[in-house]
């Protein structure tokens, strides 16, 4: 009786090990759903909280290398796409998880521009060698992390309390038929106006050599209950804004 109680207590005390191992904080879940649902410049702000946090939970990390996997060929004369893919190598190589070596290097051999193989050359530096179990690019399932969630707990629906909702009796907008490039006047006519709206000048607007002006100034059309919408200027001699990013947040305010 007493050997069947300790081996009970051992399988139990295992279970709840392995839940919480797979199991994200909220930390992690706030930068797994930025990376799986952001654009450039919210990629960019995930890989650098993993860098400055000194994040080594796998999981998230897997997420930042399968991200990578995503960027590193895309869209590279694209500042912003370069800069995401620099923050990712280095987000990689601030963990110090030789797991992400053969990865990082095979991103290093790549055509990927010469900025972004320069700081994933760097990140190689602190990815010790040898280390089993490497990481396989297309892996992971990004859709798994959009609701903010974990590839354990894909299957389980998110609670009501999480999804889009109205405010006021008015109808919730409908971010998916919204993508980049289109003009805030066609997407306002599709899903309504914002809750509120912010936004602030880009280093772009003092570069020397911007003579069309584009994108110097970034606009946040805020959804409560939704996510955001980035916009950014067609040029300094237009009033036209432009999709940039679709973020999903069901935690949005409405407020800046």
């Amino acid at each position: 009786m007493k050997n069947k109680l300790i081996s009970f207590l051992m399988c139990a005390g295992l279970a709840v090990m392995a839940g919480s191992a797979f199991a994200l904080d909220s930390s992690g879940q706030r930068i797994t759903r930025m990376l799986a649902t952001g654009g450039p410049n919210t990629v960019s702000d995930a890989a650098q909280d993993v860098y400055n946090q000194r994040i080594v939970d796998q999981e998230v990390l897997d997420v930042v290398a399968e991200t990578l996997n995503q960027y590193y060929t895309r869209n590279q004369n694209d500042r912003d796409y370069v800069d995401a893919t620099s923050w990712l190598c280095k987000a990689l190589g601030s963990s110090g998880n030789g797991r992400y070596r053969d990865f990082v290097q095979m991103v290093v051999k790549s055509h990927a521009h010469k900025r972004a193989r320069k700081y994933c050359d760097g990140a190689l530096d602190n990815l010790p060698k040898g280390a089993a179990n490497q990481f396989q690019p297309g892996s992971v399932d990004l859709a798994n992390y959009k609701e903010g969630g974990s590839a354990q707990r894909a299957a389980t629906p998110p609670p009501s309390s999480t999804k889009p909702h109205a405010s006021s009796g008015r109808k919730a907008a409908d971010f998916s038929e919204i993508h980049e490039g289109m003009s805030q006047q066609e997407v306002e006519d599709m899903i309504g106006p914002p809750t509120a709206t912010t936004g602030h000048v880009t280093g772009k607007a003092f570069a020397p050599f911007n003579y069309r002006g584009k994108d110097t100034v970034r606009m946040y059309a805020l959804y409560k209950g939704v996510g955001k919408i980035v916009y950014s200027n067609d040029s300094r001699y237009s009033g036209t804004y432009r999709v940039r990013e679709v973020i999903a947040d069901p935690n949005e305010s409405g407020y800046p």
